[in-house]
């Protein structure tokens, strides 16, 4: 069976900025890829984050990858299939991104899930569940350039502690990760004989992480 091995050459890391001007919705589905009405100024890849929706609660705060986009609707890859009701109005505010410049590579942990302990007095055994899962971190390496936009807004995000979202796009099949999280550190640039100077970053997920 012949490969289907991916080229990580041309893989980017992004970091948002200021969100942009919020798009009225009149509705959302319930489905396994959530079908939002509007007047629809998207394209496939966009993101948006949904807020103030009203009759689907479970959807404000989510992150949602554009997967598909008309003039009147888009589609996002949000399972909103469980949700209680069709939302029936709200906002979608589109996230807008710099890229952050000269990366070297980008390590997501895979992160973990908490074990919980249900064992009791008539237990054979230990006996356990899984409980929340934590989504982990993502660690960043990238020559240092202080006029960077991606990079200032990294070093900015931290000293805002502030969560903000984070977007990587890889090359061929698996296209776009997303999610919300924070900078827990970025450090200076480290300097030696032969080298160029170079920076590294941790970044935190809270929440999940969306795939489009």
């Amino acid at each position: 069976m012949p490969s289907t091995a991916q080229v990580a050459q041309l893989s980017k890391f992004y970091v948002s900025g200021t969100p942009g001007t919020a798009i009225s919705i009149t509705a959302i589905t319930k489905a396994v890829a959530a079908v939002v009405t509007a007047t629809n100024t998207l394209a496939v890849g966009d993101l948006v984050i949904f807020g103030a929706v009203t009759g689907m609660p479970e959807i404000n705060g989510l992150l949602g990858i554009v997967t598909v986009a008309s003039g009147s609707s888009f589609t996002v890859a949000i399972d909103s299939s469980g949700f209680a009701t069709a939302g029936t109005a709200g906002t979608a505010s589109p996230q807008t991104f710099s890229k952050v410049g000269n990366v070297q590579d980008f390590t997501p942990d895979g992160g973990t899930a908490t074990v919980i302990d249900v064992t009791n007095m008539d237990s054979t055994a230990k006996e356990k569940r899984q409980g929340l899962q934590d989504n982990g971190n993502y660690s960043l390496t990238f020559d240092s350039d202080d006029t960077d936009v991606g990079q200032l807004r990294l070093i900015a995000a931290r000293a805002a502690q502030a969560v903000v979202v984070f977007k990587q796009y890889y090359p061929g099949g698996l296209k776009i990760r997303a999610w919300q999280g924070f900078v827990q550190k970025v450090t200076e640039p480290v300097a030696g004989v032969d080298k160029v100077l170079r920076s590294s970053a941790t970044i935190v997920v809270t929440g999940s992480i969306a795939r489009g």
